[in-house]
């Protein structure tokens, strides 16, 4: 059975990245959806590194405030902000600038086009706390822990939802 291994890549590039949705090229502006949605020079595995990319933004832009979400949330939040490495790798093997990545969702932060509550920073806290908690060999100190984690944990609980402003321009910690 003869094989064209080429016509199978271009096909395979073009069926598997699927591109984000309109709200989402809107959120984060005309000039970084049309480099998101580029095909010039890109391989299948560019494409791969664009779909890591597009769904650390897409959690970003989770609504709901529940534990996992805000989790996931905040969590691509700081890997996007964090200035390290692995960011800059992945939107270098997306063939994406992460300056330009970086400055889209800034922008789009500003633009409250992405937003954060309350609820999200108070389960990022209680998130960080149980991680201290878990590291903690000390029986004083994990019950003082303890003690903060159930503060936090009835403040995000019963919190309203209410937005919290441009304060998330930085890394949260």
């Amino acid at each position: 059975m003869f094989c064209n291994l080429g016509l199978i890549q271009r096909m395979a590039t073009k069926q598997q990245f699927q591109p984000p949705s309109n709200e989402f090229l809107y959120k984060l502006g005309y000039r970084f959806s049309r480099d998101l949605l580029s095909h010039y020079n890109c391989s299948v595995e560019n494409y791969l590194w664009r779909a890591v990319v597009v769904n650390a933004l897409e959690d970003t832009m989770i609504d709901r405030t529940d534990r996992k979400s805000a989790t996931l949330k905040t969590n691509a939040h700081n890997w996007i902000m964090s200035n390290n490495e692995d960011f800059d790798r992945v939107c270098h093997w997306a063939m994406l600038d992460p300056d330009n990545v970086v400055s889209a969702y800034k922008k789009a932060i500003t633009l409250h086009n992405i937003r954060f509550q309350k609820k999200h920073v108070y389960w990022h806290k209680y998130n960080s706390l149980l991680k201290c908690f878990v590291n903690t060999k000390d029986s004083f100190k994990k019950k003082i822990l303890k003690k903060k984690m159930k503060s936090v944990k009835k403040e995000a609980l019963y919190t309203s939802c209410v937005f919290v402003s441009n304060v998330f321009i930085e890394i949260t910690t």
